[in-house]
């Protein structure tokens, strides 16, 4: 599972609002280190870790691409063909519409068995449906505000907090809730 993690965050940490990177070298334009991230700046804008060239309207900073404007498409690491609603740039695949989950950390996610609830099978992904919640892959327990859809760890509610797995320590904003940082 650990192998996967880098490809199964990139869905969860890339694309509008800047969240919060694994660190791997040093942090894109608008980052700070902080423990094993990089964690946004009030001024950061979207990013994803680098594979191969940058997707159409994300600029190469260190190893991540970083969204050139505020208005950048979400970007997804390929892996198979593109889930419904993206296209492919390079090795990457880019949201062609609006979301269409009322629910902004509701995103395309890589498909591990069967999809969260909320969520539809598209190629190698799952999509998010017009009432989904965020999700996140599962490792080890859910964090708080989260329970276990699968191989998924589910907001159960509308109302549920950022959460990314934890490698190393948490970055500023977030804390620990078990192998998760999780925003305040």
């Amino acid at each position: 599972m650990l192998n996967l993690l880098p490809l199964l965050l990139a869905p969860v940490l890339a694309g509008p609002p800047a969240s919060a990177l694994p660190k791997s070298g040093s942090c894109p334009s608008g980052y700070v280190t902080s423990g094993g991230f990089c964690n946004p700046t009030s001024n950061a804008r979207p990013a994803v870790q680098k594979t191969g060239s940058c997707p159409s309207g994300y600029v190469t900073s260190g190893g991540y691409c970083l969204a050139s404007s505020e208005r950048a498409s979400h970007a997804v690491i390929k892996a198979g063909s593109c889930p419904s609603g993206y296209v492919t740039s390079g090795a990457y695949c880019l949201k062609t519409s609006q979301s269409t989950s009322k629910h902004a950390g509701a995103a395309a996610l890589k498909k591990v068995g069967s999809c969260p609830s909320g969520y539809v099978t598209s190629g190698a992904y799952c999509n998010p449906t017009s009432n989904a919640r965020p999700a996140v892959p599962k490792v080890g327990s859910c964090p708080s505000g989260y329970v276990t859809s699968g191989a998924y760890c589910l907001g159960s509610s509308d109302n549920a907090k950022t959460a990314v797995p934890k490698t190393g320590s948490c970055p500023s904003g977030m804390v620990t809730s078990g192998a998760y940082c999780l925003s305040y």
